[in-house]
């Protein structure tokens, strides 16, 4: 019993020794790799300059992106909500049917102004023509006043809260920022300003 002991002893000993000698080398194939792999890994950041183009109500919003697929790819930028906002809408009341909206909308068309007919089945407003949102009631009102003097009545100015989106352009050039400057001008309330935003 007492031989079992000390040879248990002996090998206790000896597999503490070589232990102790072998977990204080350090094995060469994991160093080098983890300064390789330390040299390779490179940190890239979650966000990126980018520029947001808003605020656009839905009238604007599907003229806006017309534009801008002119200058960048679809790939190269996303819409995001921005809120809502008081918008002044002009227009012209519910006529009592299409045809007679489509009538007006063609008269104003050679008067050089841009409508549509209000289609939309569950709306009191359905055939009303609409001529616009507008950021500034000042604006509103003198578009108003501009169709009046064309030979245009009943235009009607309302206060409406309406949800914007913003057009949110990734890796933008000087380029692109000076193109969409140029197209900004059509878009009256809308505004470019440079941000931080999640990559795509």
């Amino acid at each position: 019993m007492r031989i079992i002991f000390v040879v248990l002893l002996i090998v206790n000993a000896i597999y503490a020794m070589s232990w102790s000698f072998y977990s204080g080398k350090e094995n060469p194939s994991t160093s080098s790799l983890s300064q390789i792999n330390s040299q390779k890994i490179v940190l890239i950041p979650s966000e990126e300059n980018c520029l947001a183009w808003g605020n656009f109500d839905e009238e604007q919003l599907h003229e806006a992106e017309i534009s801008i697929s002119e200058i960048v790819p679809d790939q190269s930028y996303n819409l995001e909500e921005a809120g809502h906002m008081l918008k002044y809408w002009l227009y012209i009341p519910a006529f009592r049917n299409k045809d007679m909206a489509n009538r007006m909308i063609n008269k104003l068309r050679n008067l050089g102004i841009v409508s549509f007919r209000i289609k939309d089945e569950n709306s009191p407003r359905k055939n009303a023509v609409s001529l616009g949102m507008f950021a500034d009631k000042a604006d509103a009102e003198t578009h108003l006043n501009d169709i009046e003097k064309k030979g245009i009545p009943n235009g009607t100015i309302e206060e409406r809260t309406v949800a914007v989106q913003k057009i949110v352009i990734h890796g933008a050039t000087e380029e692109i920022k000076q193109q969409l400057q140029e197209v900004m001008a059509q878009f009256e309330g809308t505004r470019l300003v440079q941000i931080k935003c999640e990559r795509l």
